[in-house]
């Protein structure tokens, strides 16, 4: 069984905390007589978690990039870490943070100074994916079918996922955070959210900035705050004030809720009594957190780095090793998903096939810019595969994409199942002059970009899906 160990990173940016972690990831091509080869990262260990740090800011709209970098450079040398050294992971940028006018730079330019396959995030529902993972909470749903929520609540979002047997279901964002109201010791405020306009007014509160808050009116508004975002994920109401974006609600109940992030870590602490209690950290993060222990929510299981543990060791996964590599360009980043159903009718229509692939393909010319390759080809709602249908979804491909991406010189395709091998060979047949990367095994339902890493072990390689979404 041909193993190896890569080394990862997470750096999670934050509303209210910067914190990173360095793990390894185990990596092993399993097969017997029995099974087709399947590559699985079997082993994940956090070797080092640095102390959590203020998130560095230049004032109230940009992030300090020359702090962060100090920051970087710092932590790695006390992880005794080098560039060179990490393969895999992530630089997230999450909460109030991703909608700095500098955050896609920044975070663009912390992942390609922090190693040869770190990539760039941002984006709610990739947040909640990741602190679902890193929280426990996926693994949970796995071991008791049952179906988990995860709020994990820092500075300036809930971000919330909703788990069944070991995969994310549902994702969605509410403006609930600890540094959403920002007080003095002396409970004068200093800083309302806007976001919390329509929910003040729709619950008949008043607070400004410049006043002086009492401990009843923070209590009220903090278990309003509390007792919406449970309701909300218990679809217990339809629609909220607080959504960072539009959704519509699915009738899907979890059976348990977690709390995690830097307000579900306080949770465990005494109720603060008094206004100087909670604006102990300058903000009613205290305060919301003894709300929503009072509503019999349960605490994760990890709460302040839950996003961190994501991005650093459960972003990345491994194709299958039956993969089709005929191409020099590896590794590759933020390669836009472009997912076309096979089969969703009851049977095979290379007709209605090819009108998909025409229509995406036509769409994602006109969206994305003339990188090479320019998109990658999801294929979804795979049925079984015969020989003649293989060959029929090779030609539709092979022309539509050639038609739509004239200059393009790589091709991309994902496949859910194992036919990666078996199809590449088909649209090397079909575009002799194309650079050909077909995988499968790839769960690319949530993120809408693909980075490709180098191989691991035997043909398999390292893989992230993830959104690149930041918020103006």
């Amino acid at each position: 069984m041909l193993q190896k160990w890569i080394t990862s990173i997470g750096l999670d940016i934050g509303t209210s905390t910067t914190k990173l972690i360095v793990s390894k990831l185990l990596i092993a091509n399993q097969q017997n007589q029995f099974t087709l080869p399947g590559c699985q990262i079997i082993d994940r260990q956090v070797t080092y978690a640095s102390s959590i740090y203020t998130t560095p800011m230049l004032n109230d709209v940009e992030i300090d990039v020359q702090r962060l970098t100090v920051l970087l450079e710092q932590e790695y040398k006390n992880a005794e870490i080098f560039l060179d050294q990490v393969e895999a992971g992530a630089v997230i940028i999450t909460g109030e943070t991703a909608r700095k006018q500098n955050a896609e730079t920044i975070v663009h330019y912390l992942a390609e100074h922090a190693g040869d396959f770190v990539v760039a995030t941002a984006g709610a529902d990739l947040e909640g994916i990741l602190a679902a993972k890193g929280s426990g909470a996926i693994q949970h749903s796995a071991e008791t079918n049952a179906v988990i929520a995860n709020i994990d609540v820092g500075g300036g979002t809930a971000n919330i996922a909703l788990c069944q047997n070991g995969k994310v279901i549902e994702t969605f964002t509410l403006h609930v955070g600890g540094r959403l109201i920002r007080l003095n010791s002396d409970g004068f405020v200093t800083y309302v959210s806007p976001y919390l306009t329509e929910f003040f007014k729709k619950n008949s509160l008043i607070l400004r900035e410049g006043e002086k808050a009492t401990f009843e009116k923070l209590s009220s508004i903090c278990q309003l705050l509390a007792e919406e975002t449970v309701n909300y994920v218990r679809a217990l109401i339809q629609t909220s004030s607080l959504l960072v974006s539009p959704h519509t609600r699915f009738s899907i109940q979890p059976e348990t809720i977690m709390i995690s992030g830097g307000v579900g870590a306080m949770m465990e602490k005494q109720k603060p009594k008094t206004v100087r209690e909670v604006a102990v950290h300058g903000d009613i993060g205290p305060l919301l957190a003894y709300q929503f222990q009072s509503i019999h929510v349960s605490q994760a299981a990890e709460t302040t780095r839950a996003t961190v543990i994501g991005a650093g060791m459960q972003n990345t996964e491994v194709s299958g090793s039956t993969v089709y590599i005929k191409s020099k360009k590896l590794p590759l980043k933020n390669i836009p998903i472009i997912e076309i159903p096979v089969q969703p009718e009851e049977e095979w229509n290379p007709q209605l096939f090819q009108e998909r692939a025409r229509a995406s393909c036509m769409q994602a010319s006109t969206i994305f810019s003339a990188e090479d390759p320019p998109v990658a080809i999801a294929l979804s709602h795979f049925p079984y595969c015969s020989y003649k249908m293989l060959q029929e979804l090779a030609k539709v491909i092979s022309a539509e994409f050639g038609a739509c991406f004239k200059g393009a010189k790589c091709l991309v395709v994902l496949c859910e199942q194992d036919i990666a091998k078996a199809l590449g060979q088909a649209l090397a047949k079909q575009k002799k002059e194309l650079e050909i990367i077909c995988l499968d095994q790839i769960d690319f339902t949530h993120g809408d970009y693909i980075d490709l890493g180098l191989p691991v072990a035997g043909e398999a390689i390292s893989v992230s899906v993830k959104t690149l979404a930041f918020s103006s």
